[in-house]
Formats: structure tokens, C-alpha cells, sequence
């Protein structure tokens, strides 16, 4: 993927990957239960793909954020982040959003703004605002 970035002249420093988050077995095994199969997947086999992520990350010289590591961090109870003990809730989203965040914010706070602040685009004729025509 990486690659296939920087084939298309995607800059390094433009790419920020990210770890699959941990498997919560116990949740995922029932959800295999219900669908008449066996658990298919392991935390630990998951924990193997995160750190190739790592790696792929210091070999390619891109950013990465580990949500398999950040979300086992100090032993917490990380179920509440997986709707199924493997896909992300609402609350998993949330949790990958305020880590993700800081690494885009710190990626795209040098860069001019194009368009005025949404407060700032006039209702009534919103083109004066954002092609410059004229004060609102």
C-alpha cells in the first residue's frame, strides 16, 4: 500500500498507518458461534500483524499509530472499543479518533486554509464568501 502511495507521488510524511486493534476473543468466538463456525482469529496472530505494521512503518519512514498497543495499554479492558470483539464501536472509534487526530492536526496545521471559516461564509449569498466576489 505503501508503495502504491508513493507511486502516485504521496510523500512519506503524508501517510500515517495504523495497527488493527486487538481481538478480543472471547466477544469474536460468539459471534463465530452464532454464524456456525469456530474462532477464527487469535489476539496474538492479530498482535503478529500489528507489528509488521510497525515495521513496514520504520522501513518505509511513515508515521504509524499502534492501536493494537494503545488499546491493551496497562492491561485496560479494551471490549468496550469492539462491537464484536473485533470490529470497532462507537466508543472504539472515538478512542482511535483522539489518537489519530494529533498526528493529521501536527501533518496539516502548516497548510494555507483555501476556504473561509464556516462562520464566516455569508447564508444569504454564500459564492461572495468563497470565491472572493465581494465583503459580505
Amino acid at each position: 500500500m505503501v508503495q502504491y502511495l508513493r507511486s502516485v507521488d504521496v510523500p512519506e510524511g503524508r501517510i500515517v498507518l495504523i495497527t488493527p486493534p486487538p481481538l478480543c476473543e472471547a466477544a469474536w468466538e460468539k459471534e463465530c458461534l452464532a454464524q456456525g463456525c469456530k474462532l477464527n482469529r487469535l489476539n496474538a496472530v492479530v498482535g503478529e500483524y500489528a507489528s509488521a505494521c510497525l515495521q513496514v512503518a520504520r522501513d518505509c519512514g511513515t508515521d504509524v499509530l499502534d492501536l493494537w498497543a494503545l488499546m491493551q495499554k496497562d492491561g485496560q479492558d479494551f471490549a468496550p472499543y469492539l462491537s464484536d470483539g473485533l470490529h470497532l464501536s462507537p466508543r472504539g472509534n472515538a478512542f482511535l479518533f483522539s489518537h489519530l487526530w494529533p498526528l493529521i492536526e501536527k501533518k496539516v496545521s502548516s497548510l494555507p486554509l483555501l476556504l473561509p471559516y464556516w462562520r464566516d461564509v455569508a447564508e444569504a449569498r454564500p459564492e461572495l464568501s468563497l470565491l472572493g466576489d465581494g465583503d459580505h
